[in-house]
């Protein structure tokens, strides 16, 4: 068997295989021969067709399944011998004639592979340490935010203003002329959030006052996740049914125990209040970091991927963001980058996983098992159930593989630390509580 390799990319080869006629021709002949030995034909006895009638009958299928499994073969032997690993599925191309084989097969494919890596940079990665501490001040804040996810809400005559919430229908149109999903009633929207298609529409409510109509246009950006309204000026005709203004409780007793301080103490409250905020503070420094360290780590080492791989990572993504994109605008374009990104560190790390023999250990399984089922109301059974379903348990230690690498690249990195107060570390900008008061 002969094979030459070509490099067409970082990621693609281009191989030829040419296989002796001395590997395919037996093999068809006893092919035949078999076939001989089961085969009835009028004419013939049972067991006694000529070789040259079944060659005439069967003879192109035959020579298509033995060449098949010869080029199947072959190739398996030919990546071997080259020391590659092909990736996804491959195409192959014949450069023989299958009804002349006197000078054997030969056959060129072409295939995807892992870029080979020949130098790891894992030491100095930069990485910024965010510390903070929950103050008093922090808790404040949070006990507010607690409020709000209590508040009640009572209907209201004056206009609306930031913060109120506005029930109401609309219908839209384009050059007079009505979309797919234009028409929409009993739309619930609290001003201010930015939580509607395009930030406009929330400013054209305020000031609205239950039982008005309003009429407006407003241009959809050109990167709108619908194609049809990316771009587009769209005229909107809204009624406003109800506003209402929210009512925050009183940090008391009752409150207290409505999120599980059974003696109703405020003390208790703000102390649980603090534990909690602790904990995500300790989670959300833990996220920082990894990631800060990953993306040191891509930086560092940049390599190219192989199309199918990225491809796959994008249906992936995909489906598991459909709910997202139901609801929140986003741009589709955004999940290849994503896409790319996630297979290169994937990749990075499998090398550093097989080249430094970084290994996981059973108790660090067990940690983090258990510190996923301290979420839960009944952790023991939750611990019981990971152990219990082999996916879900291969799932933690891969997590944990990828945990362990991190560190790894931690111990190893130029670590400095960036003094940062709660909520810049636990919460994008936008969700920080504010500091509302009873109405």
């Amino acid at each position: 068997m002969q094979v030459s390799v070509e490099q067409t990319s970082a990621v693609s080869r281009s191989m030829t295989v040419g296989v002796h006629k001395e590997r395919i021709e037996p093999e068809i002949q006893n092919r035949l021969k078999s076939l001989a030995r089961q085969t009835k034909l009028n004419g013939f006895r049972s067991g006694k067709v000529p070789i040259r009638v079944l060659e005439q009958k069967y003879g192109q299928k035959v020579r298509q399944e033995v060449l098949s499994e010869v080029v199947q073969a072959s190739f398996m032997e030919a990546v071997r011998q080259e020391k590659l690993r092909p990736i996804g599925e491959p195409t192959f191309n014949l450069n023989s004639d299958i009804k002349n084989l006197e000078q054997g097969l030969s056959y060129t494919v072409t295939f995807e592979v892992y870029q080979e890596i020949t130098t790891l940079h894992v030491d100095g990665l930069p990485v910024e340490k965010p510390v903070a501490k929950v103050s008093e001040a922090d808790i404040e804040i949070m006990l507010q935010r607690l409020r709000q996810q209590r508040q009640t809400w009572k209907d209201v005559f004056h206009p609306a203003t930031s913060g109120d919430r506005v029930i109401f229908d609309f219908v839209g149109t384009i050059n007079g002329l009505s979309f797919n999903g234009n028409e929409v009633k009993q739309v619930s929207l609290i001003l201010g959030q930015n939580n509607f298609a395009i930030q406009e529409f929330e400013e054209k409510l305020l000031g609205v006052c239950a039982g008005e109509d309003r009429d407006f246009d407003l241009t959809f950006p050109p990167n709108h996740h619908n194609p049809q309204l990316a771009g587009q000026t769209v005229h909107f005709v809204v009624h406003v049914s109800k506003v209402a203004t929210p009512l925050l409780p009183e940090i008391n007793a009752e409150f207290a125990k409505s999120f599980g301080v059974g003696d109703g103490s405020i003390e208790s409250l703000r102390l649980d209040a603090r534990c909690n905020m602790e904990r995500e503070l300790e989670y959300a420094t833990e996220g920082q970091i990894k990631q800060q360290v990953l993306d040191a780590l891509l930086k560092a080492n940049p390599i190219d991927v192989p199309p199918s791989l990225v491809e796959a990572e994008i249906q992936r993504l995909k489906k598991n963001r459909l709910q997202e994109l139901q609801t929140q605008t986003q741009n589709l374009d955004i999940f290849k980058d994503d896409a790319v990104k996630r297979v290169k560190i994937g990749i990075l790390i499998s090398e550093l996983i097989s080249r430094y023999h970084i290994q996981v250990q059973p108790d660090q399984v067990r940690q983090l098992i258990e510190r996923i089922a301290l979420t839960y109301e009944t952790p023991e059974a939750v611990v019981k159930e990971y152990y219990a379903d082999e996916q879900r348990l291969k799932e933690v230690e891969s997590m944990v593989l990828e945990d362990t690498v991190v560190k790894w690249l931690l111990d190893r990195s130029q670590l400095t630390e960036k003094p940062v107060d709660f909520y810049t570390t636990v919460m994008e900008p936008n969700q920080i509580p504010s500091k509302q008061v009873a109405n």
